[in-house]
């Protein structure tokens, strides 16, 4: 049985995560299309890991879905996000607009857990022997630990917090704004 426990606990620095949790009614087509194309326009390769739909309860309908995206930063450097979704007492309706159109809506309870993480090494090349082992050491230790302290992190929690924003305002829940838009702050004049 797919859970939130499908992802990887094994992870290397720089965990980061968010949840979303929503009881009402949701496009989930137009949901998963445009989070997963929100995804590769930013250059994520997409990887649907699980996909269960389980027989419908007296309540509802039950659907789990287990998404991994990773980007290769360098040669050494993976970022990965982990997204578990979990659909519950859903039920498909049907609506009409005013045109029309025929669209279908979900009615129930999603909760989404969302997760980054900076793995070193990915490629497993200093793995081989103790030499390269201590050689991977001293790189860590000398010449990429500022990048690893100030660039990885960083970049990729506020790629997280973007898309935790987006599936917020596909929710349409109350919070749309961006966390992260007026980081650098918003200077307004006042009255003297």
């Amino acid at each position: 049985m797919a859970s939130y426990k499908d992802i990887p606990k094994k992870m290397s620095a720089g965990i980061f995560q968010l949840h979303i949790r929503h009881k009402g009614v949701w496009d989930m087509q137009d949901f998963y299309e445009s989070t997963v194309n929100w995804l590769r326009e930013r250059k994520w390769k997409f990887h649907e890991r699980v996909y269960k739909h389980k027989h419908p309860s007296p309540f509802g309908l039950e659907r789990q879905y287990v998404w991994m995206a990773e980007q290769d930063v360098d040669d050494y450097v993976n970022v990965r996000m982990d997204i578990y979704i979990h659909t519950y007492d859903a039920r498909d309706l049907e609506a009409v607009d005013k045109e029309g159109n025929r669209r279908i809506f979900t009615k129930g309870k999603i909760w989404v857990i969302m997760k980054t993480s900076v793995n070193f090494d990915h490629e497993k090349r200093f793995m081989k022997n103790s030499f390269w082992a201590q050689l991977q050491k001293f790189y860590v230790t000398f010449i990429i630990k500022k990048k690893i302290m100030q660039g990885y992190s960083p970049r990729y929690r506020h790629e997280l917090v973007a898309l935790h924003t987006f599936m917020m305002r596909k929710l349409k829940l109350e919070t749309r704004d961006y966390e992260y838009a007026n980081i650098a702050g918003v200077h307004q004049r006042g009255p003297r």
